[in-house]
């Protein structure tokens, strides 16, 4: 579809607002129509005359303007298949933290449903307009350096995007330069996955050192953020020595450190503070910017007063005895009774997200929500450590233990490797839970499956028989290769579609 970012006016009320609201921050603006071109565009589309060709081409010729479409890349991350919801649900749906037997649960998945659609659409979109931006952008020329921040902005981006596609679906085609005609696209190939984290790492090595490590903006992508992902990326890769440097490029950078309490991080009055590197900015004044933790996890609403009823999910009791008693993370991530009452079915709440006022509006939340923190990149850390030298070192121990002492239980000292490597796969469920990264460990681990099947049976879901390999990747929208019989589907999936 040749999709454009819609003119439409966008009121700024405060400058100190989030990112798709501070950018453009003068009086009203309009976001001008760009041009971008995705894998399933409609040639009727293509034919219509866009906006205004001349204000797109008048945009990129100042700062100002640059700045405009660069921001307007960030809008994606709050569509289907990213942060509003689907991201961070579908990251712990069908795994060890999650009680639920229905939605991803359930394994049975097809290339027919919609989601996968949907998803694929947001994320052409997304790599489309920053395509657009940086085609543009090295064209211009307002100030160098501000040309310079702007394309490693837009690029790293780009890559996040990428990375997104390559934690869904493996290998996808590989866009790099703005699409003004359907012939550039109609019959493009998947890259293969390793072309694609390529690709990926290649872009993250050479814009990191060019991002700024305190931007003005605190929303928008910074020198921590970029590493976090290249680290990630190298975890991906199994580049071990890799993924411990860049973790010490964020811990070197001297900006980041923990709360001193586990709740600041997920608290209003804490966002965008010393633990986070890049958070969505929510906002519960604007319904497309406001978060849908509360409205997923929370209670249900007919029941919000007496806080025992629950929402859309739960937590396995497997996953409630990972943590020791006393471990602070406990009380404030999951909870069996709410004001000496259980909850009904005697479930396990996912409270990690609940204001405990009880203030907060189910569909209308304004807590950010934390993509990449510094807790994550200490574990990473550790786990790159371990993995590369064969065995946890000093170093290892420090990390790891600078979160322990923080949820106040016990450090840890003379594990072996594998003991080590099984206490950092606890540790990042019990710090990192239901912030959008378990399913996409368990995948880069390599035990899913079994994971999931040791789950099903506690929570009587179905999931544990129809759970295969190819659960590591989504499957590619039968959608899209209907429409172009050069992308093949993802192996498991082949007779999947209705």
């Amino acid at each position: 579809i040749a999709s454009c970012l819609v003119g439409s006016e966008m009121c700024i009320r405060d400058r100190d607002y989030t990112i798709m609201k501070r950018i453009m921050k003068r009086l009203k603006i309009m976001v001008l129509c760009t041009l971008t071109v995705t894998l399933s565009s409609c040639l009727d589309m293509l034919n219509k005359t866009p906006i205004s060709q001349l204000s797109v081409d008048k945009l990129f010729e100042t700062v100002d303007g640059a700045e405009a479409a660069v921001a307007g890349c960030y809008s994606f991350l709050y569509g289907t298949g990213y942060y509003s919801q689907d991201r961070w649900c579908f990251a712990f749906e069908g795994t060890d933290i999650s009680g639920s037997a229905g939605g991803s649960a359930n394994y049975q998945w097809t290339s027919g449903e919609n989601r996968w659609s949907d998803w694929w659409l947001t994320t052409y979109q997304a790599i489309g307009a920053c395509n657009t931006a940086i085609s543009r952008i090295k064209e211009s020329t307002f100030d160098e350096n501000k040309r310079i921040l702007l394309l490693s902005e837009a690029r790293c981006l780009r890559a996040f995007y990428y990375y997104h596609a390559l934690t869904y679906w493996g290998g996808v085609p590989l866009l790099q330069d703005e699409i003004t005609s359907l012939d550039q696209v109609k019959n493009v190939k998947r890259a293969t996955k390793d072309e694609l984290a390529k690709f990926i790492i290649d872009e993250l090595e050479e814009v990191s050192p060019l991002l700024e490590k305190n931007p003005a903006v605190v929303a928008k992508i910074s020198k921590g953020a970029s590493y976090t992902l290249l680290a990630k990326m190298y975890l991906l890769q199994k580049q071990w020595e890799k993924a411990a440097g860049a973790c010490e490029e964020v811990m070197g950078l001297n900006k980041y450190k923990l709360f001193d309490n586990y709740s600041d991080i997920f608290s209003q009055a804490f966002e965008n503070e010393q633990e986070h590197i890049f958070s969505i900015q929510f906002n519960a004044d604007y319904t497309d910017f406001s978060a849908r933790m509360l409205w997923y996890l929370g209670p249900s609403k007919e029941e919000w007063d007496k806080f025992n009823g629950l929402g859309g999910s739960s937590a396995p009791t497997s996953f409630y005895n990972k943590y020791d008693e006393w471990d602070l993370r406990l009380e404030h991530n999951l909870a069996k009774t709410w004001r000496g009452q259980p909850f009904k079915d005697s479930r396990i709440a996912v409270i990690k997200y609940w204001d405990r006022t009880g203030k907060q509006m189910l569909d209308h939340d304004g807590l950010n929500f934390p993509v990449f923190r510094y807790a994550d990149v200490l574990l990473m850390y550790a786990e790159a450590l371990n993995e590369w030298k064969g065995a946890p070192t000093e170093e290892a121990y420090d990390a790891v233990n600078e979160i322990r002492l923080r949820a106040g239980i016990d450090e840890v000292e003379d594990l072996n490797y594998k003991q080590f490597q099984s206490l950092i796969q606890d540790e990042r469920a019990r710090e990192l839970c239901y912030e959008g990264h378990r399913r996409f460990d368990l995948v880069r681990w390599g035990i899913l499956v079994e994971t999931v099947k040791r789950v099903s049976k506690e929570i009587n879901s179905k999931g544990g028989e129809y759970v295969s390999e190819a659960h590591n990747l989504c499957p590619i929208p039968q959608t899209e290769i209907i429409k172009n019989s050069n992308l093949e589907q993802n192996p498991g999936y082949e007779t999947t579609q209705k």
